[in-house]
């Protein structure tokens, strides 16, 4: 094996060295990225239930038709877990329902429910349920 030879080939192992450790260093960088966990479904699943209890509730129905969300902010602070911030918005059926008490750098999670009368009172809303995890 002449000289030339022998330097074409420790090149060639220089580079797959070098491609080697590229590849083990992106790996190790990937691996200690936490994962993240789809938390939307379960998050889901919490809003409708307590909407499910916000709409049977007959005193909180009424509130809502008049335009009071004081109890159901109440009510639905007692029921979301600590780690979620939340809000809650009151709006005719044919508006669009945005909060302005909503973080904008948080990804968000919203849900609905129409409430459409109660005995006395048809005067139909809906209320929006806006939740995000906190810091």
């Amino acid at each position: 094996m002449n000289k030339k030879d022998r330097k074409a080939w420790i090149r060639i192992v220089e580079a797959f060295l070098a491609i080697l450790i590229i590849t083990s260093v992106l790996l190790i960088v990937m691996a200690r990225q936490p994962a993240r966990v789809d938390i939307s479904q379960s998050v889901y699943e919490k809003q409708r239930q307590i909407l499910d209890i916000v709409n049977k509730d007959d005193d909180l129905r009424a509130e809502i038709l008049n335009g009071d969300n004081t109890q159901v902010n109440n009510m639905i602070s007692q029921m979301v877990p600590s780690s979620w911030g939340f809000a809650t918005k009151i709006c005719e059926l044919d508006l669009i329902c945005n909060s302005n008490d909503v973080p904008v750098e948080k990804e968000i999670y919203a849900t609905e429910v129409v409430i459409s009368s109660t005995l006395v009172d048809y005067s139909p809303k809906k209320l929006r349920f806006f939740v995000w995890k906190r810091d």
